[in-house]
């Protein structure tokens, strides 16, 4: 959840988020959107507003946007290993961004669904061994008001994760989320 772009008319996708995350059904993470250079102060910004839009912790957190990852991952890693929470591991946009020993994420970087084939995804999946990993899709519907430069892909990453779900099983695979990372 990116804090700052969630409005009042949101209520019940805010709810429906809770109910979710109560039952440890979907991760709710905190996907931060730094607006200013000033890296410990928008984490912690963040990190409260979410704690007061949702009533608990997020289940994880990563951050929005390349140029600013490179710069305050770090930022990241601590505020998460201080407060005990998964961060995801971006180590697909170079090694030297996962720095910070003792952070609970993935061995693996993430895996990007978006914008991918689903034979591209079936071919990770058929990859995979016995480990945790992430795929990251941004799932939605189409809005043809929406200025997102994912709008048009948001329905296809849907239809990707129903797809997924489908081969878990036969690639004897076990959906997690980030609750259980934490464990």
């Amino acid at each position: 959840v990116m804090v700052d772009e969630v409005e009042d008319n949101q209520e019940d996708q805010v709810e429906k988020l809770i109910k979710l995350a109560k039952n440890e059904k979907v991760s709710v993470g905190l996907h931060i959107y730094c607006k200013s250079n000033d890296f410990d102060i928008e984490i912690k910004r963040q990190f409260d507003r979410f704690v007061e839009l949702f009533g608990f912790e997020p289940s994880h957190i990563d951050i929005h946007k390349k140029k600013h990852i490179i710069k305050s991952y770090k930022i990241v890693q601590d505020f998460c290993k201080n407060k005990n929470i998964p961060c995801k591991n971006l180590s697909c946009l170079g090694d030297d961004i996962m720095t910070v020993e003792g952070v609970i994420t993935t061995n693996e970087s993430i895996f990007s669904g978006t914008e991918k084939d689903f034979s591209e995804i079936d071919n990770w999946l058929k990859s995979l061994g016995d480990d945790v990993y992430v795929i990251n899709f941004h799932p939605g519907y189409y809005d043809p008001e929406s200025s997102s430069t994912l709008n048009k892909e948001r329905e296809v990453d849907a239809e990707n994760i129903r797809k997924v779900i489908t081969k878990l099983d036969g690639y004897d695979i076990k959906l997690v989320n980030f609750y259980e990372l934490k464990k």
